[in-house]
């Protein structure tokens, strides 16, 4: 590879960027194409069948090239993350028709298996979990966040803890573990065969003190006493490790919808081994991984994906508390025993988008005007959710529907100022509703009529 005083300026550019982000697959944006560069073009091209060619064809030191068109990238995207890949988006940010010289390019995107949430990368019926693991001569400490959902526990396992730490990352199935640079390979062996990316990180960011700080700091807490963890430094490290690798991989975000770390129930449920969760065949078959098969598959009735994460959740973690079991049951014997109510509130249901995904989206500032819709429309659904709900009986059910706001005016301002059929894209206009706002009519007039004045 050519020294960087030998580089054009778009290859010297390139350099600049990829230094920061040596191991993700960069795709920088030329044009109408983000392209890949050297090894990343070798590497992308075999994983990605595409057609590897190479820059500079008339030079003896040609660069390797391959790309892909921009309006495509989230399907190449998405099959690098499956093989667990992360792939660091370098757009350009500036309009190359009025930039003076090479155009500014800056990262606006890493993508890594464990901190997606675009919708098209996700599997709407299950989580997707980034762990991490600090380990220590006590015991060791797991931490999870689903970034798509703001779900975020912490766990402390005392010694010996490797079978206790394998048995909940099979339970969780977390896209990406994090781990300490140094003792990557140790906990490798430790983690076992698991259909996730390992991903090794500064041994610093484990450090209690600063993961500590960065927790307080997030939460704007004096104390992680409230979170009950508090008494647990080794989840304490591996919480923070994990919040200071989502911050970093998504640039800008302020990750305002995480507002709370929960310890992960040791009592009230039961703790199954792998063995337990393999032969039973609860969420996949044993012999190839599928869920199709499983008591998953045969249990899965909802009609949205929330409810079909919970359910997943529940059969991992079954309960043994028999006053809780027995509040569950009612009502499942009150639904059971009314088959209009049942069938009005899954009608009510069937129009409600995944709402956890959608506020992370909009609190992540990648939400489109189509999300806002979804929104109100799940929202609309709400009042015939209530009255199904405050006509049942059972405790569990009827109270859910008394603490409940139908959040009208939420619904009733996005009516109001959004398009009822917006695009897909921020850029392309039109979102805004006419007479929503005078000086944007009047902006608009201007644009469409001022060659008739």
């Amino acid at each position: 590879m050519r020294m960087l005083p030998d580089l054009t300026p778009l290859m010297r550019q390139y350099r600049q960027v990829k230094q920061r982000y040596p191991d993700a697959i960069l795709f920088f944006r030329v044009g109408d194409f983000y392209e890949m560069f050297y090894e990343d073009a070798i590497e992308g091209s075999r994983l990605l069948e595409i057609a590897l060619t190479s820059r500079d064809k008339h030079k003896a030191d040609q660069v390797p090239l391959c790309g892909v068109p921009y309006h495509a990238a989230t399907s190449y995207i998405a099959k690098l993350l499956r093989v667990g890949r992360s792939v660091a988006v370098c757009d350009q940010v500036e309009d190359p028709q009025t930039a003076k010289g090479l155009v500014r390019r800056e990262i606006v995107r890493v993508y890594t298996p464990g901190t997606v949430i675009e919708p098209d990368l996700l599997a709407a019926s299950e989580p997707n979990y980034l762990a991490a693991i600090a380990a220590g001569s006590s015991g060791a400490g797991l931490a999870w966040l689903d970034l798509s959902t703001a779900e975020f526990r912490v766990v402390e396992l005392s010694a010996p803890w490797r079978d206790a730490a394998r048995d909940e990352l099979l339970r969780i199935e977390p896209r990406e573990i994090l781990v300490p640079d140094e003792e990557a390979e140790r906990l490798r062996a430790t983690i076992g065969p698991i259909a996730a990316a390992v991903t090794p990180v500064p041994a610093s960011t484990f450090h209690r003190a600063a993961a500590h700080a960065l927790l307080l700091g997030h939460f704007r807490v004096a104390s992680l006493a409230g979170f009950g963890c508090d008494d647990k430094p080794l989840a304490i490290s591996a919480a923070g490790a994990l919040l200071q690798y989502v911050t970093a991989t998504q640039p800008g975000s302020p990750l305002s919808h995480v507002t709370r770390m929960q310890v992960s129930a040791q009592g009230g449920t039961m703790l199954m081994d792998r063995a337990t969760q393999r032969n039973l065949e609860l969420v996949r078959r044993a012999v190839d991984g599928q869920v199709s098969g499983s008591l998953l598959s045969v249990l899965d009735r909802t009609v949205t994906s929330l409810g079909a994460r919970l359910l997943r959740e529940w059969i991992l973690h079954p309960l043994t508390d028999l006053a809780q079991v027995a509040t569950r049951q009612e009502a499942v014997a009150d639904l059971h025993g009314h088959l209009d109510r049942r069938s009005r509130l899954r009608t009510a249901l069937r129009g409600v988008s995944d709402l956890e995904r959608l506020m992370s989206r909009i609190v992540l500032n990648v939400a489109n005007a189509r999300d806002l819709r979804a929104l109100k429309d799940s929202i609309a659904a709400v009042p015939a959710i209530t009255r199904v709900l405050a006509a049942c009986t059972a405790p569990l059910l009827h109270k859910r529907a008394e603490a409940w706001d139908d959040l009208a005016q939420v619904a009733a301002k996005i009516e109001q100022g959004i398009h009822p059929e917006p695009p897909a894209s921020v850029k392309e206009g039109g979102l805004i509703r006419d007479g929503y706002n005078a000086d944007l009519d009047e902006l608009r007039a201007i644009s469409r009529d001022g060659k008739t004045w």
